[in-house]
């Protein structure tokens, strides 16, 4: 098996460290000669927009910087001049195959001398009293101190512990850097808790400043006659960071922020809260000796187990969460390096270029546009209050699929063909609407059917790709639902199988998702306001759409007039009140009653779904509105803030309902942790209870907090 682990650009040379048939190899380096291309009339590749043009190799990136600076009077030059990805393109085309348990991924974690205070990164005054390391090849913890620390007595029990002892702290930097440069403990990935802003900035500048030079050892590209591989970021002086070329920084506190969707937002991001959260475990405590200084002072084996303690806790998070496993099989979706992952537009840019290179296309070079204001998601102002038999109804993947459904890409946009309709004018009138044959959308942009666009025929694959997994991944659930809980063995294996699926499902599902937040960003390659302001209004159209016709349906069924059923909607869901349909009818089991009136109303979506496809044109319609969760209560006290006690979801059926709480005070990071553990039982409640139960409830919590 072949994959890189880092391509990076220095100077003239493509940086390059890898694994070639399951080994890794020593880090190379490449005088790399880009392929440009030129507008020409015999051309045998074509841009995007269709201009024949020819491919012009460049003698070196330097070259290719001057032949774009003067280009030839009546030629056009297209290209990719961010050349590690299309070294890697060349190198790795399709699908990049990767060994995860093959890539070093290192978390580190240092302490420094806090006897006044913990000093800045930036400055590193103060002497680094430990450092712990820890990679997943040999899941050894291997620690430097200047005290006398007793292996047999470690906090560590699970895992072997390797103690060195230093003389004073240049021993110590010295045998660390000797521990890191052995090819074999070189991270390819190195990781930590605010590693990136504090302890790896912090090691740079203190080797550096007691050991001028040696701080560049900490890449595997370094060379004495060339250096600057350890390269300063610090550009406005507000967070310094190093880029260690040949080595990817994924700070855990960046990707608990970006990717743990399912913990939403917290208080605080400390690792003793967050470790807490995650594994129930906190930080080693030292209350008893007042400060981390007098720890370190009087008690230095628990000074060093407090070290190791904290690399633990970021280590067994990895093992619950999986995010750099998420990262890196995002970076190699994306054919990017693994810190590309936390943006959006190097992703994109890579996926599509890759895309059109296999096909002799040429992307167009980048240049400087302009953005203005354009409308969001729609969010309709809810029926405050609560609610009994409450369902959900949400749209797969909207504006994945207005994309697909409306070929909406830059080559495919109509130009100068503008229908003047908007959303409200749709909806009250359809037939004002004339597709004449293409797509419109309801910002008014027509769309060319005639060949599909490259955005949406990649985001066809990936979404086709992500509903097999996802249905696998939910059988999967169902069957942890009804398994033995004491089969252990089975448990284990039905778990480890979700979270493979739930890895590869939501790869996709953010790749999916985070190609409309690069097409509204005015440094993406491919940006365009027309596009990212026909997606967002199209999704407000596709959601009220769904809205009237719910209504239109239930007020038929039920023989209401003009009621209002719709509890709440933001931007692909909204939330129907059936407690009139249960009450009415009074249904032995109210659950498995609301599943299948859900499958009837999901039929009815569907047919209002093909008649506003045919209405706005498009390649096929890609609507579909399935039912998410069915609650016996909810409760909303504003936009995006309310409570559901969920029985069933997505046709996960559960034995002890769950609660769904989006933006009340128990989830607000700024919300006092007894407090939100209070309000998370106090909704427990509130939903299952009388008002007498809550009263009193809250009574014994009020003593209690006394």
């Amino acid at each position: 098996m072949n994959f890189y682990t880092n391509v990076s650009r220095y100077g003239e040379m493509i940086l390059y460290r890898g694994i070639e048939n399951g080994k890794r190899i020593k880090p190379r380096s490449f005088k790399y000669q880009p392929t440009l291309f030129l507008s020409s009339q015999n051309g045998s590749w074509r841009a995007l927009d269709g201009t024949p043009v020819e491919p012009v190799r460049k003698s070196s990136m330097r070259a290719a910087k001057e032949f774009i600076a003067k280009p030839i009077a009546g030629q056009r030059i297209y290209g990719n001049i961010r050349y590690p990805y299309c070294f890697i393109n060349d190198n790795f085309p399709g699908n990049i195959e990767f060994d995860r348990s093959l890539i070093n991924v290192t978390t580190i974690d240092i302490e420094v001398a806090s006897d006044d205070g913990f000093p800045h990164a930036k400055d590193a005054e103060k002497e680094v009293t430990a450092i712990t390391v820890k990679n997943n090849i040999d899941n050894t913890f291997y620690t430097w101190g200047c005290g006398d620390y007793n292996v047999k007595q470690s906090i560590m029990t699970t895992n072997r512990v390797v103690y060195t002892k230093c003389q004073h702290e240049q021993e110590l930097l010295t045998k660390f850097i000797e521990h890191w440069t052995i090819p074999s403990n070189t991270p390819d990935v190195i990781t930590g808790w605010n590693s990136r802003y504090y302890d790896i900035p912090y090691l740079v500048n203190r080797i550096g400043s007691l050991m001028p030079g040696k701080e560049q050892l900490l890449s595997p590209h370094y060379n004495p006659n060339r250096n600057g591989a350890v390269v300063d970021l610090d550009r406005r002086g507000t967070r310094h960071c190093y880029q260690i070329n040949g080595i990817e920084q994924l700070d855990y506190i960046e990707l608990f922020k970006k990717f743990s969707y399912q913990y939403g937002p917290q208080e605080s991001y400390k690792l003793n809260h967050i470790s807490y959260v995650v594994l129930g475990e906190q930080k080693l405590n030292y209350d008893e000796h007042n400060s981390l200084h007098a720890m370190y002072v009087n008690d230095y084996q628990k000074f060093i187990d407090y070290n190791i303690k904290d690399v633990d806790l970021v280590d067994r998070m990895e093992d619950k969460l999986g995010l750099i496993t998420l990262a890196l099989t995002m970076a190699y979706r994306a054919g990017v390096n693994y810190m590309d992952t936390l943006g959006t537009t190097a992703m994109w840019d890579s996926i599509i270029y890759r895309d059109l290179y296999s096909r002799k296309i040429a992307v167009p070079m980048m240049t400087s546009k302009k953005k203005t204001a354009y409308p969001g998601g729609y969010v309709k102002e809810p029926h405050i209050g609560m609610h009994k038999h409450v369902v959900s109804f949400d749209l797969n993947s909207l504006y994945p699929s207005i994309i697909m459904q409306y070929n909406m890409s830059p080559e495919t946009i109509s130009f100068g063909e503008v229908a003047s309709i908007d959303v409200d004018k749709i909806l009250d009138n359809p037939s004002i609407v004339n597709n004449r044959g293409k797509a419109v959308a309801a910002s008014g942009q027509y769309f060319n059917l005639d060949k599909p666009g490259v955005m949406a025929r990649i985001v066809a694959i990936m979404y086709t790709d992500r509903v097999k997994i996802k249905k696998t991944m939910l059988d999967s659930k169902r069957e942890l639902e009804s398994v033995d809980p004491e089969n252990k063995q089975e448990v284990y294996r039905i778990e480890r199988d979700i979270a493979h699926f739930e890895n590869e499902q939501m790869t996709l599902k953010l790749l999916l998702n985070s190609l409309y937040g690069a097409m509204g960003n005015r440094f993406f390659r491919f940006f365009d306001q027309r596009i990212a302001t026909a997606i967002t209004l199209t999704g407000q159209l596709t959601i009220r759409w769904a809205e009237v016709a719910l209504n239109k349906a239930l007020n038929k069924i039920l023989k209401t007039e003009d009621k209002d059923y719709v509890i709440a909607m933001d931007t692909d869901s909204l939330y129907v009140n059936l407690g009139t349909m249960v009450e009415k009818l009074n249904p032995k089991n109210p659950v498995d009653f609301l599943d299948k009136a859900c499958n009837e109303l999901e039929k009815h979506l569907a047919e209002s779904y093909d008649e506003l496809f045919k209405i706005m044109g498009g390649t096929v319609n890609k609507m579909v509105m399935s039912r998410e969760v069915i609650a016996d209560r909810g409760i909303w006290t504003a936009k995006k803030r309310y409570i559901l006690n969920v029985y069933d979801n997505e046709g996960v059926r559960y034995t002890v309902p769950k609660l769904k709480i989006m933006g009340i005070e128990a989830i607000k990071s700024s919300t006092p942790q007894p407090c939100r553990e209070a309000l998370k039982k106090i909704f427990k409640v509130i939903v299952a209870g009388d008002q007498e139960d809550v009263q009193n409830s809250i009574q014994q919590f009020r003593e209690h907090f006394k």
